[in-house]
């Protein structure tokens, strides 16, 4: 789990724009997102490439170092974790290839850094497990939803082949997400699942 400190709210508040892909705001419980997925993750990232992303992610990591490096509000221990969380981030965004794995990943530890912030503002600790269950059992009705529609769309003599890809995709990402991972592993596996029914819908529309 990311480590607790009391990180002000500038470092937070820059480590996140790291993964504050333009058009891609996630709300902090992820209500909105569990009802409308669409509005977490709009499909303008599926024309675009993983390099692309990657390299947009990258600018903002840029500027999120920076940010912290140089806040004056903060001790060496505090930008150190600061900065480690960030790396963190950037090391689990790296190590998927997929645009679907990478806007995944990336809401993903925003969220959780979003989260963490929270419950040391409150003083409280977040019960991650809850919230991951939470937000599986959405993303299983969202999955079983868009199944009984392709099903519909094969019945009526639709090519669904694409689009049964993406959702072998999301079926495996769910089932991560109930695996044996570390929390940060389970939510980004909520997280790439939701994109992938995304890029599934976009496809499915004729998007």
């Amino acid at each position: 789990m990311y480590r607790r400190t009391k990180i002000l709210a500038v470092a937070v508040t820059a480590a996140v724009a790291l993964v504050a892909l333009p058009a891609m705001a996630a709300d902090d419980d992820g209500a909105a997102a569990r009802e409308r997925p669409e509005r977490e993750y709009p499909p303008a990232w599926i024309d675009e490439s993983a390099g692309e992303l990657r390299s947009r992610i990258g600018e903002r990591a840029a500027i999120a170092e920076e940010r912290i490096s140089e806040a004056r509000r903060l001790t060496d221990e505090q930008k150190d974790e600061a900065l480690a969380n960030l790396s963190n981030a950037l090391d689990a965004i790296a190590a998927v290839d997929d645009p679907a794995e990478i806007v995944g990943t990336a809401i993903s530890r925003r969220q959780l850094q979003r989260i963490e912030w929270r419950g040391i503002r409150s003083g409280t600790t977040p019960n991650l497990d809850e919230h991951i269950a939470r937000d599986l059992a959405g993303d299983t009705r969202r999955f079983d939803h868009l199944t009984t529609i392709v099903g519909w769309a094969a019945s009526a003599g639709e090519n669904i082949v694409d689009v049964g890809a993406l959702l072998d995709e999301a079926s495996a990402s769910l089932d991560a997400a109930v695996g044996t991972g570390t929390v940060e592993e389970r939510h980004d596996a909520v997280h790439i699942a939701r994109a992938w029914m995304t890029q599934a819908h976009v496809v499915l529309m004729g998007g």
